[in-house]
């Protein structure tokens, strides 16, 4: 278990919202920065914007989804954003964190903005202090900004990349502990028969044309992306039907049951095809009925796989996920992207497919002494999580146990 205290931190605001946004200016190793804590997106979205273009930054952090999912689902249930800006002495912006303040066992805890639905969490960076900063600059900074808030008591950042687009993730300077999990993705080619042949052998490829003409027997397939924001919602609608079918059978709990969720990618769903955060939504169809579906975000060189589902029922031996998932790859190669990203955790695609694998880890602080009530139990259950999914007999036992105990009470 990797937990750090920072004893210094005193809270001074009581819990209350500030009324106002919050600065000072401290020495680093990369020279003086002036920390800025905003509380409105509106006074930050600009310079957010203008920032992310040059910054190494995760498609999960783009200003887009931030600001929605703050607006949509942690400000209704009482959690606050708390946006870290660091500027040089020139005013240029050093980095962005986007913050959130929850409560955990009655103690203000430091996240990420939405990053239990996210594949990826980390700050954006200029690419100089990225580089540059020290374990100490960043203690320093962390312990700074929850001195601002005030009312912290807990750090827990969860689904960090050890690095992004070949440079370090400064948040990997703390002390922390590596996620169970890791992200996955493909190197494209501009030829995609090539990046094809050279990931599956040709009997594999002979056994999916095969599936696909079965398929094709059943009725008249189609296979691509929704073209209106209209098209793009109604097929959210039902990928969390069949992913709701899909968690009781395995036995775990819905993830998008929350309406406020839901209304969260509804309105990711209905941004312009294109824009910043929009989610695309792709699907496969056999006489017009959806069979699967697979939501997707293009972010710079990247198309970024966020939500996938297919329909239960006799169709499902013919592999429309797979379909689907090779439709998209090509046209990610089509469009000349560099990566296709399959996100954290584990399936057969992803090993069949990807040739890259993100590492990442997690850091949980613990800010005062009542931190440890919250940090060290965390920090346990990492590490069982962790145990368990890196021993396949384990980890295939407790999915048999999951199924068997919790999928039929919640199917039922």
């Amino acid at each position: 278990m990797s937990v750090i205290s920072l004893p210094d931190i005193r809270h001074d605001r009581g819990g209350a919202k500030p009324s106002a946004d919050c600065e000072t200016s401290l020495e680093t190793g990369t020279g003086r920065i002036q920390l800025t804590i905003y509380y409105d997106f509106k006074a930050i979205e600009s310079q957010w914007r203008e920032f992310k273009l040059a910054a190494i930054c995760v498609p999960d952090q783009s200003f887009e989804r931030v600001e929605a999912w703050s607006r949509l689902v942690s400000q209704p249930s009482g959690t606050l954003p708390a946006i870290v800006c660091g500027r040089s002495e020139t005013g240029d912006i050093q980095f962005i964190w986007p913050f959130e303040v929850t409560r955990m066992r009655g103690m203000g805890c430091l996240q990420w903005i939405g990053q239990d639905h996210a594949n990826y969490n980390m700050g954006l960076y200029a690419l100089p202090f990225a580089r540059n900063a020290t374990p100490n600059d960043i203690k320093t900074l962390l312990s700074e900004t929850a001195r601002l808030i005030g009312d912290v008591s807990v750090v827990k950042f969860e689904k960090q990349p050890f690095q992004w687009d070949g440079v370090a993730n400064p948040m990997a300077l703390l002390p922390h502990a590596q996620s169970a999990n890791m992200g996955h993705a493909i190197l494209l080619d501009a030829d995609f028969d090539t990046l094809y042949r050279n990931r599956f052998s040709g009997k594999s490829r002979n056994t999916l044309r095969r599936k696909e003409r079965r398929l094709r027997k059943h009725g008249e397939l189609e296979m691509g992306w929704a073209g209106t924001p209209e098209e793009r919602r109604a097929l959210l609608d039902q990928f969390f039907m069949q992913k709701k079918r899909q968690f009781a059978a395995l036995g775990i709990p819905d993830a998008f049951s929350d309406p406020r969720i839901r209304a969260f990618y509804h309105e990711m769903a209905a941004l312009p095809s294109g824009a910043d955060g929009a989610l695309e939504a792709g699907c496969l169809k056999l006489d017009g009925k959806v069979i699967a579906i697979s939501c997707c975000v293009f972010f710079k060189d990247r198309l970024s796989m966020l939500l996938t589902s297919i329909e239960a029922g006799a169709f499902s031996k013919y592999s429309p996920g797979s379909l689907l998932l090779r439709q998209q790859i090509e046209s990610a190669c089509c469009k000349g992207l560099n990566f296709f990203d399959m996100g954290a955790g584990d399936g057969r695609h992803k090993s069949e497919w990807c040739d890259i694998d993100t590492p990442l880890f997690e850091n949980l602080i613990a800010l005062d002494e009542r931190g440890y009530l919250v940090t060290l139990p965390l920090a346990a259950e990492t590490a069982l999580k962790r145990y368990i999914k890196t021993r396949p007999r384990l980890w295939s036992l407790a999915q048999t146990i999951r199924r068997s105990v919790f999928g039929q009470r919640q199917a039922n």
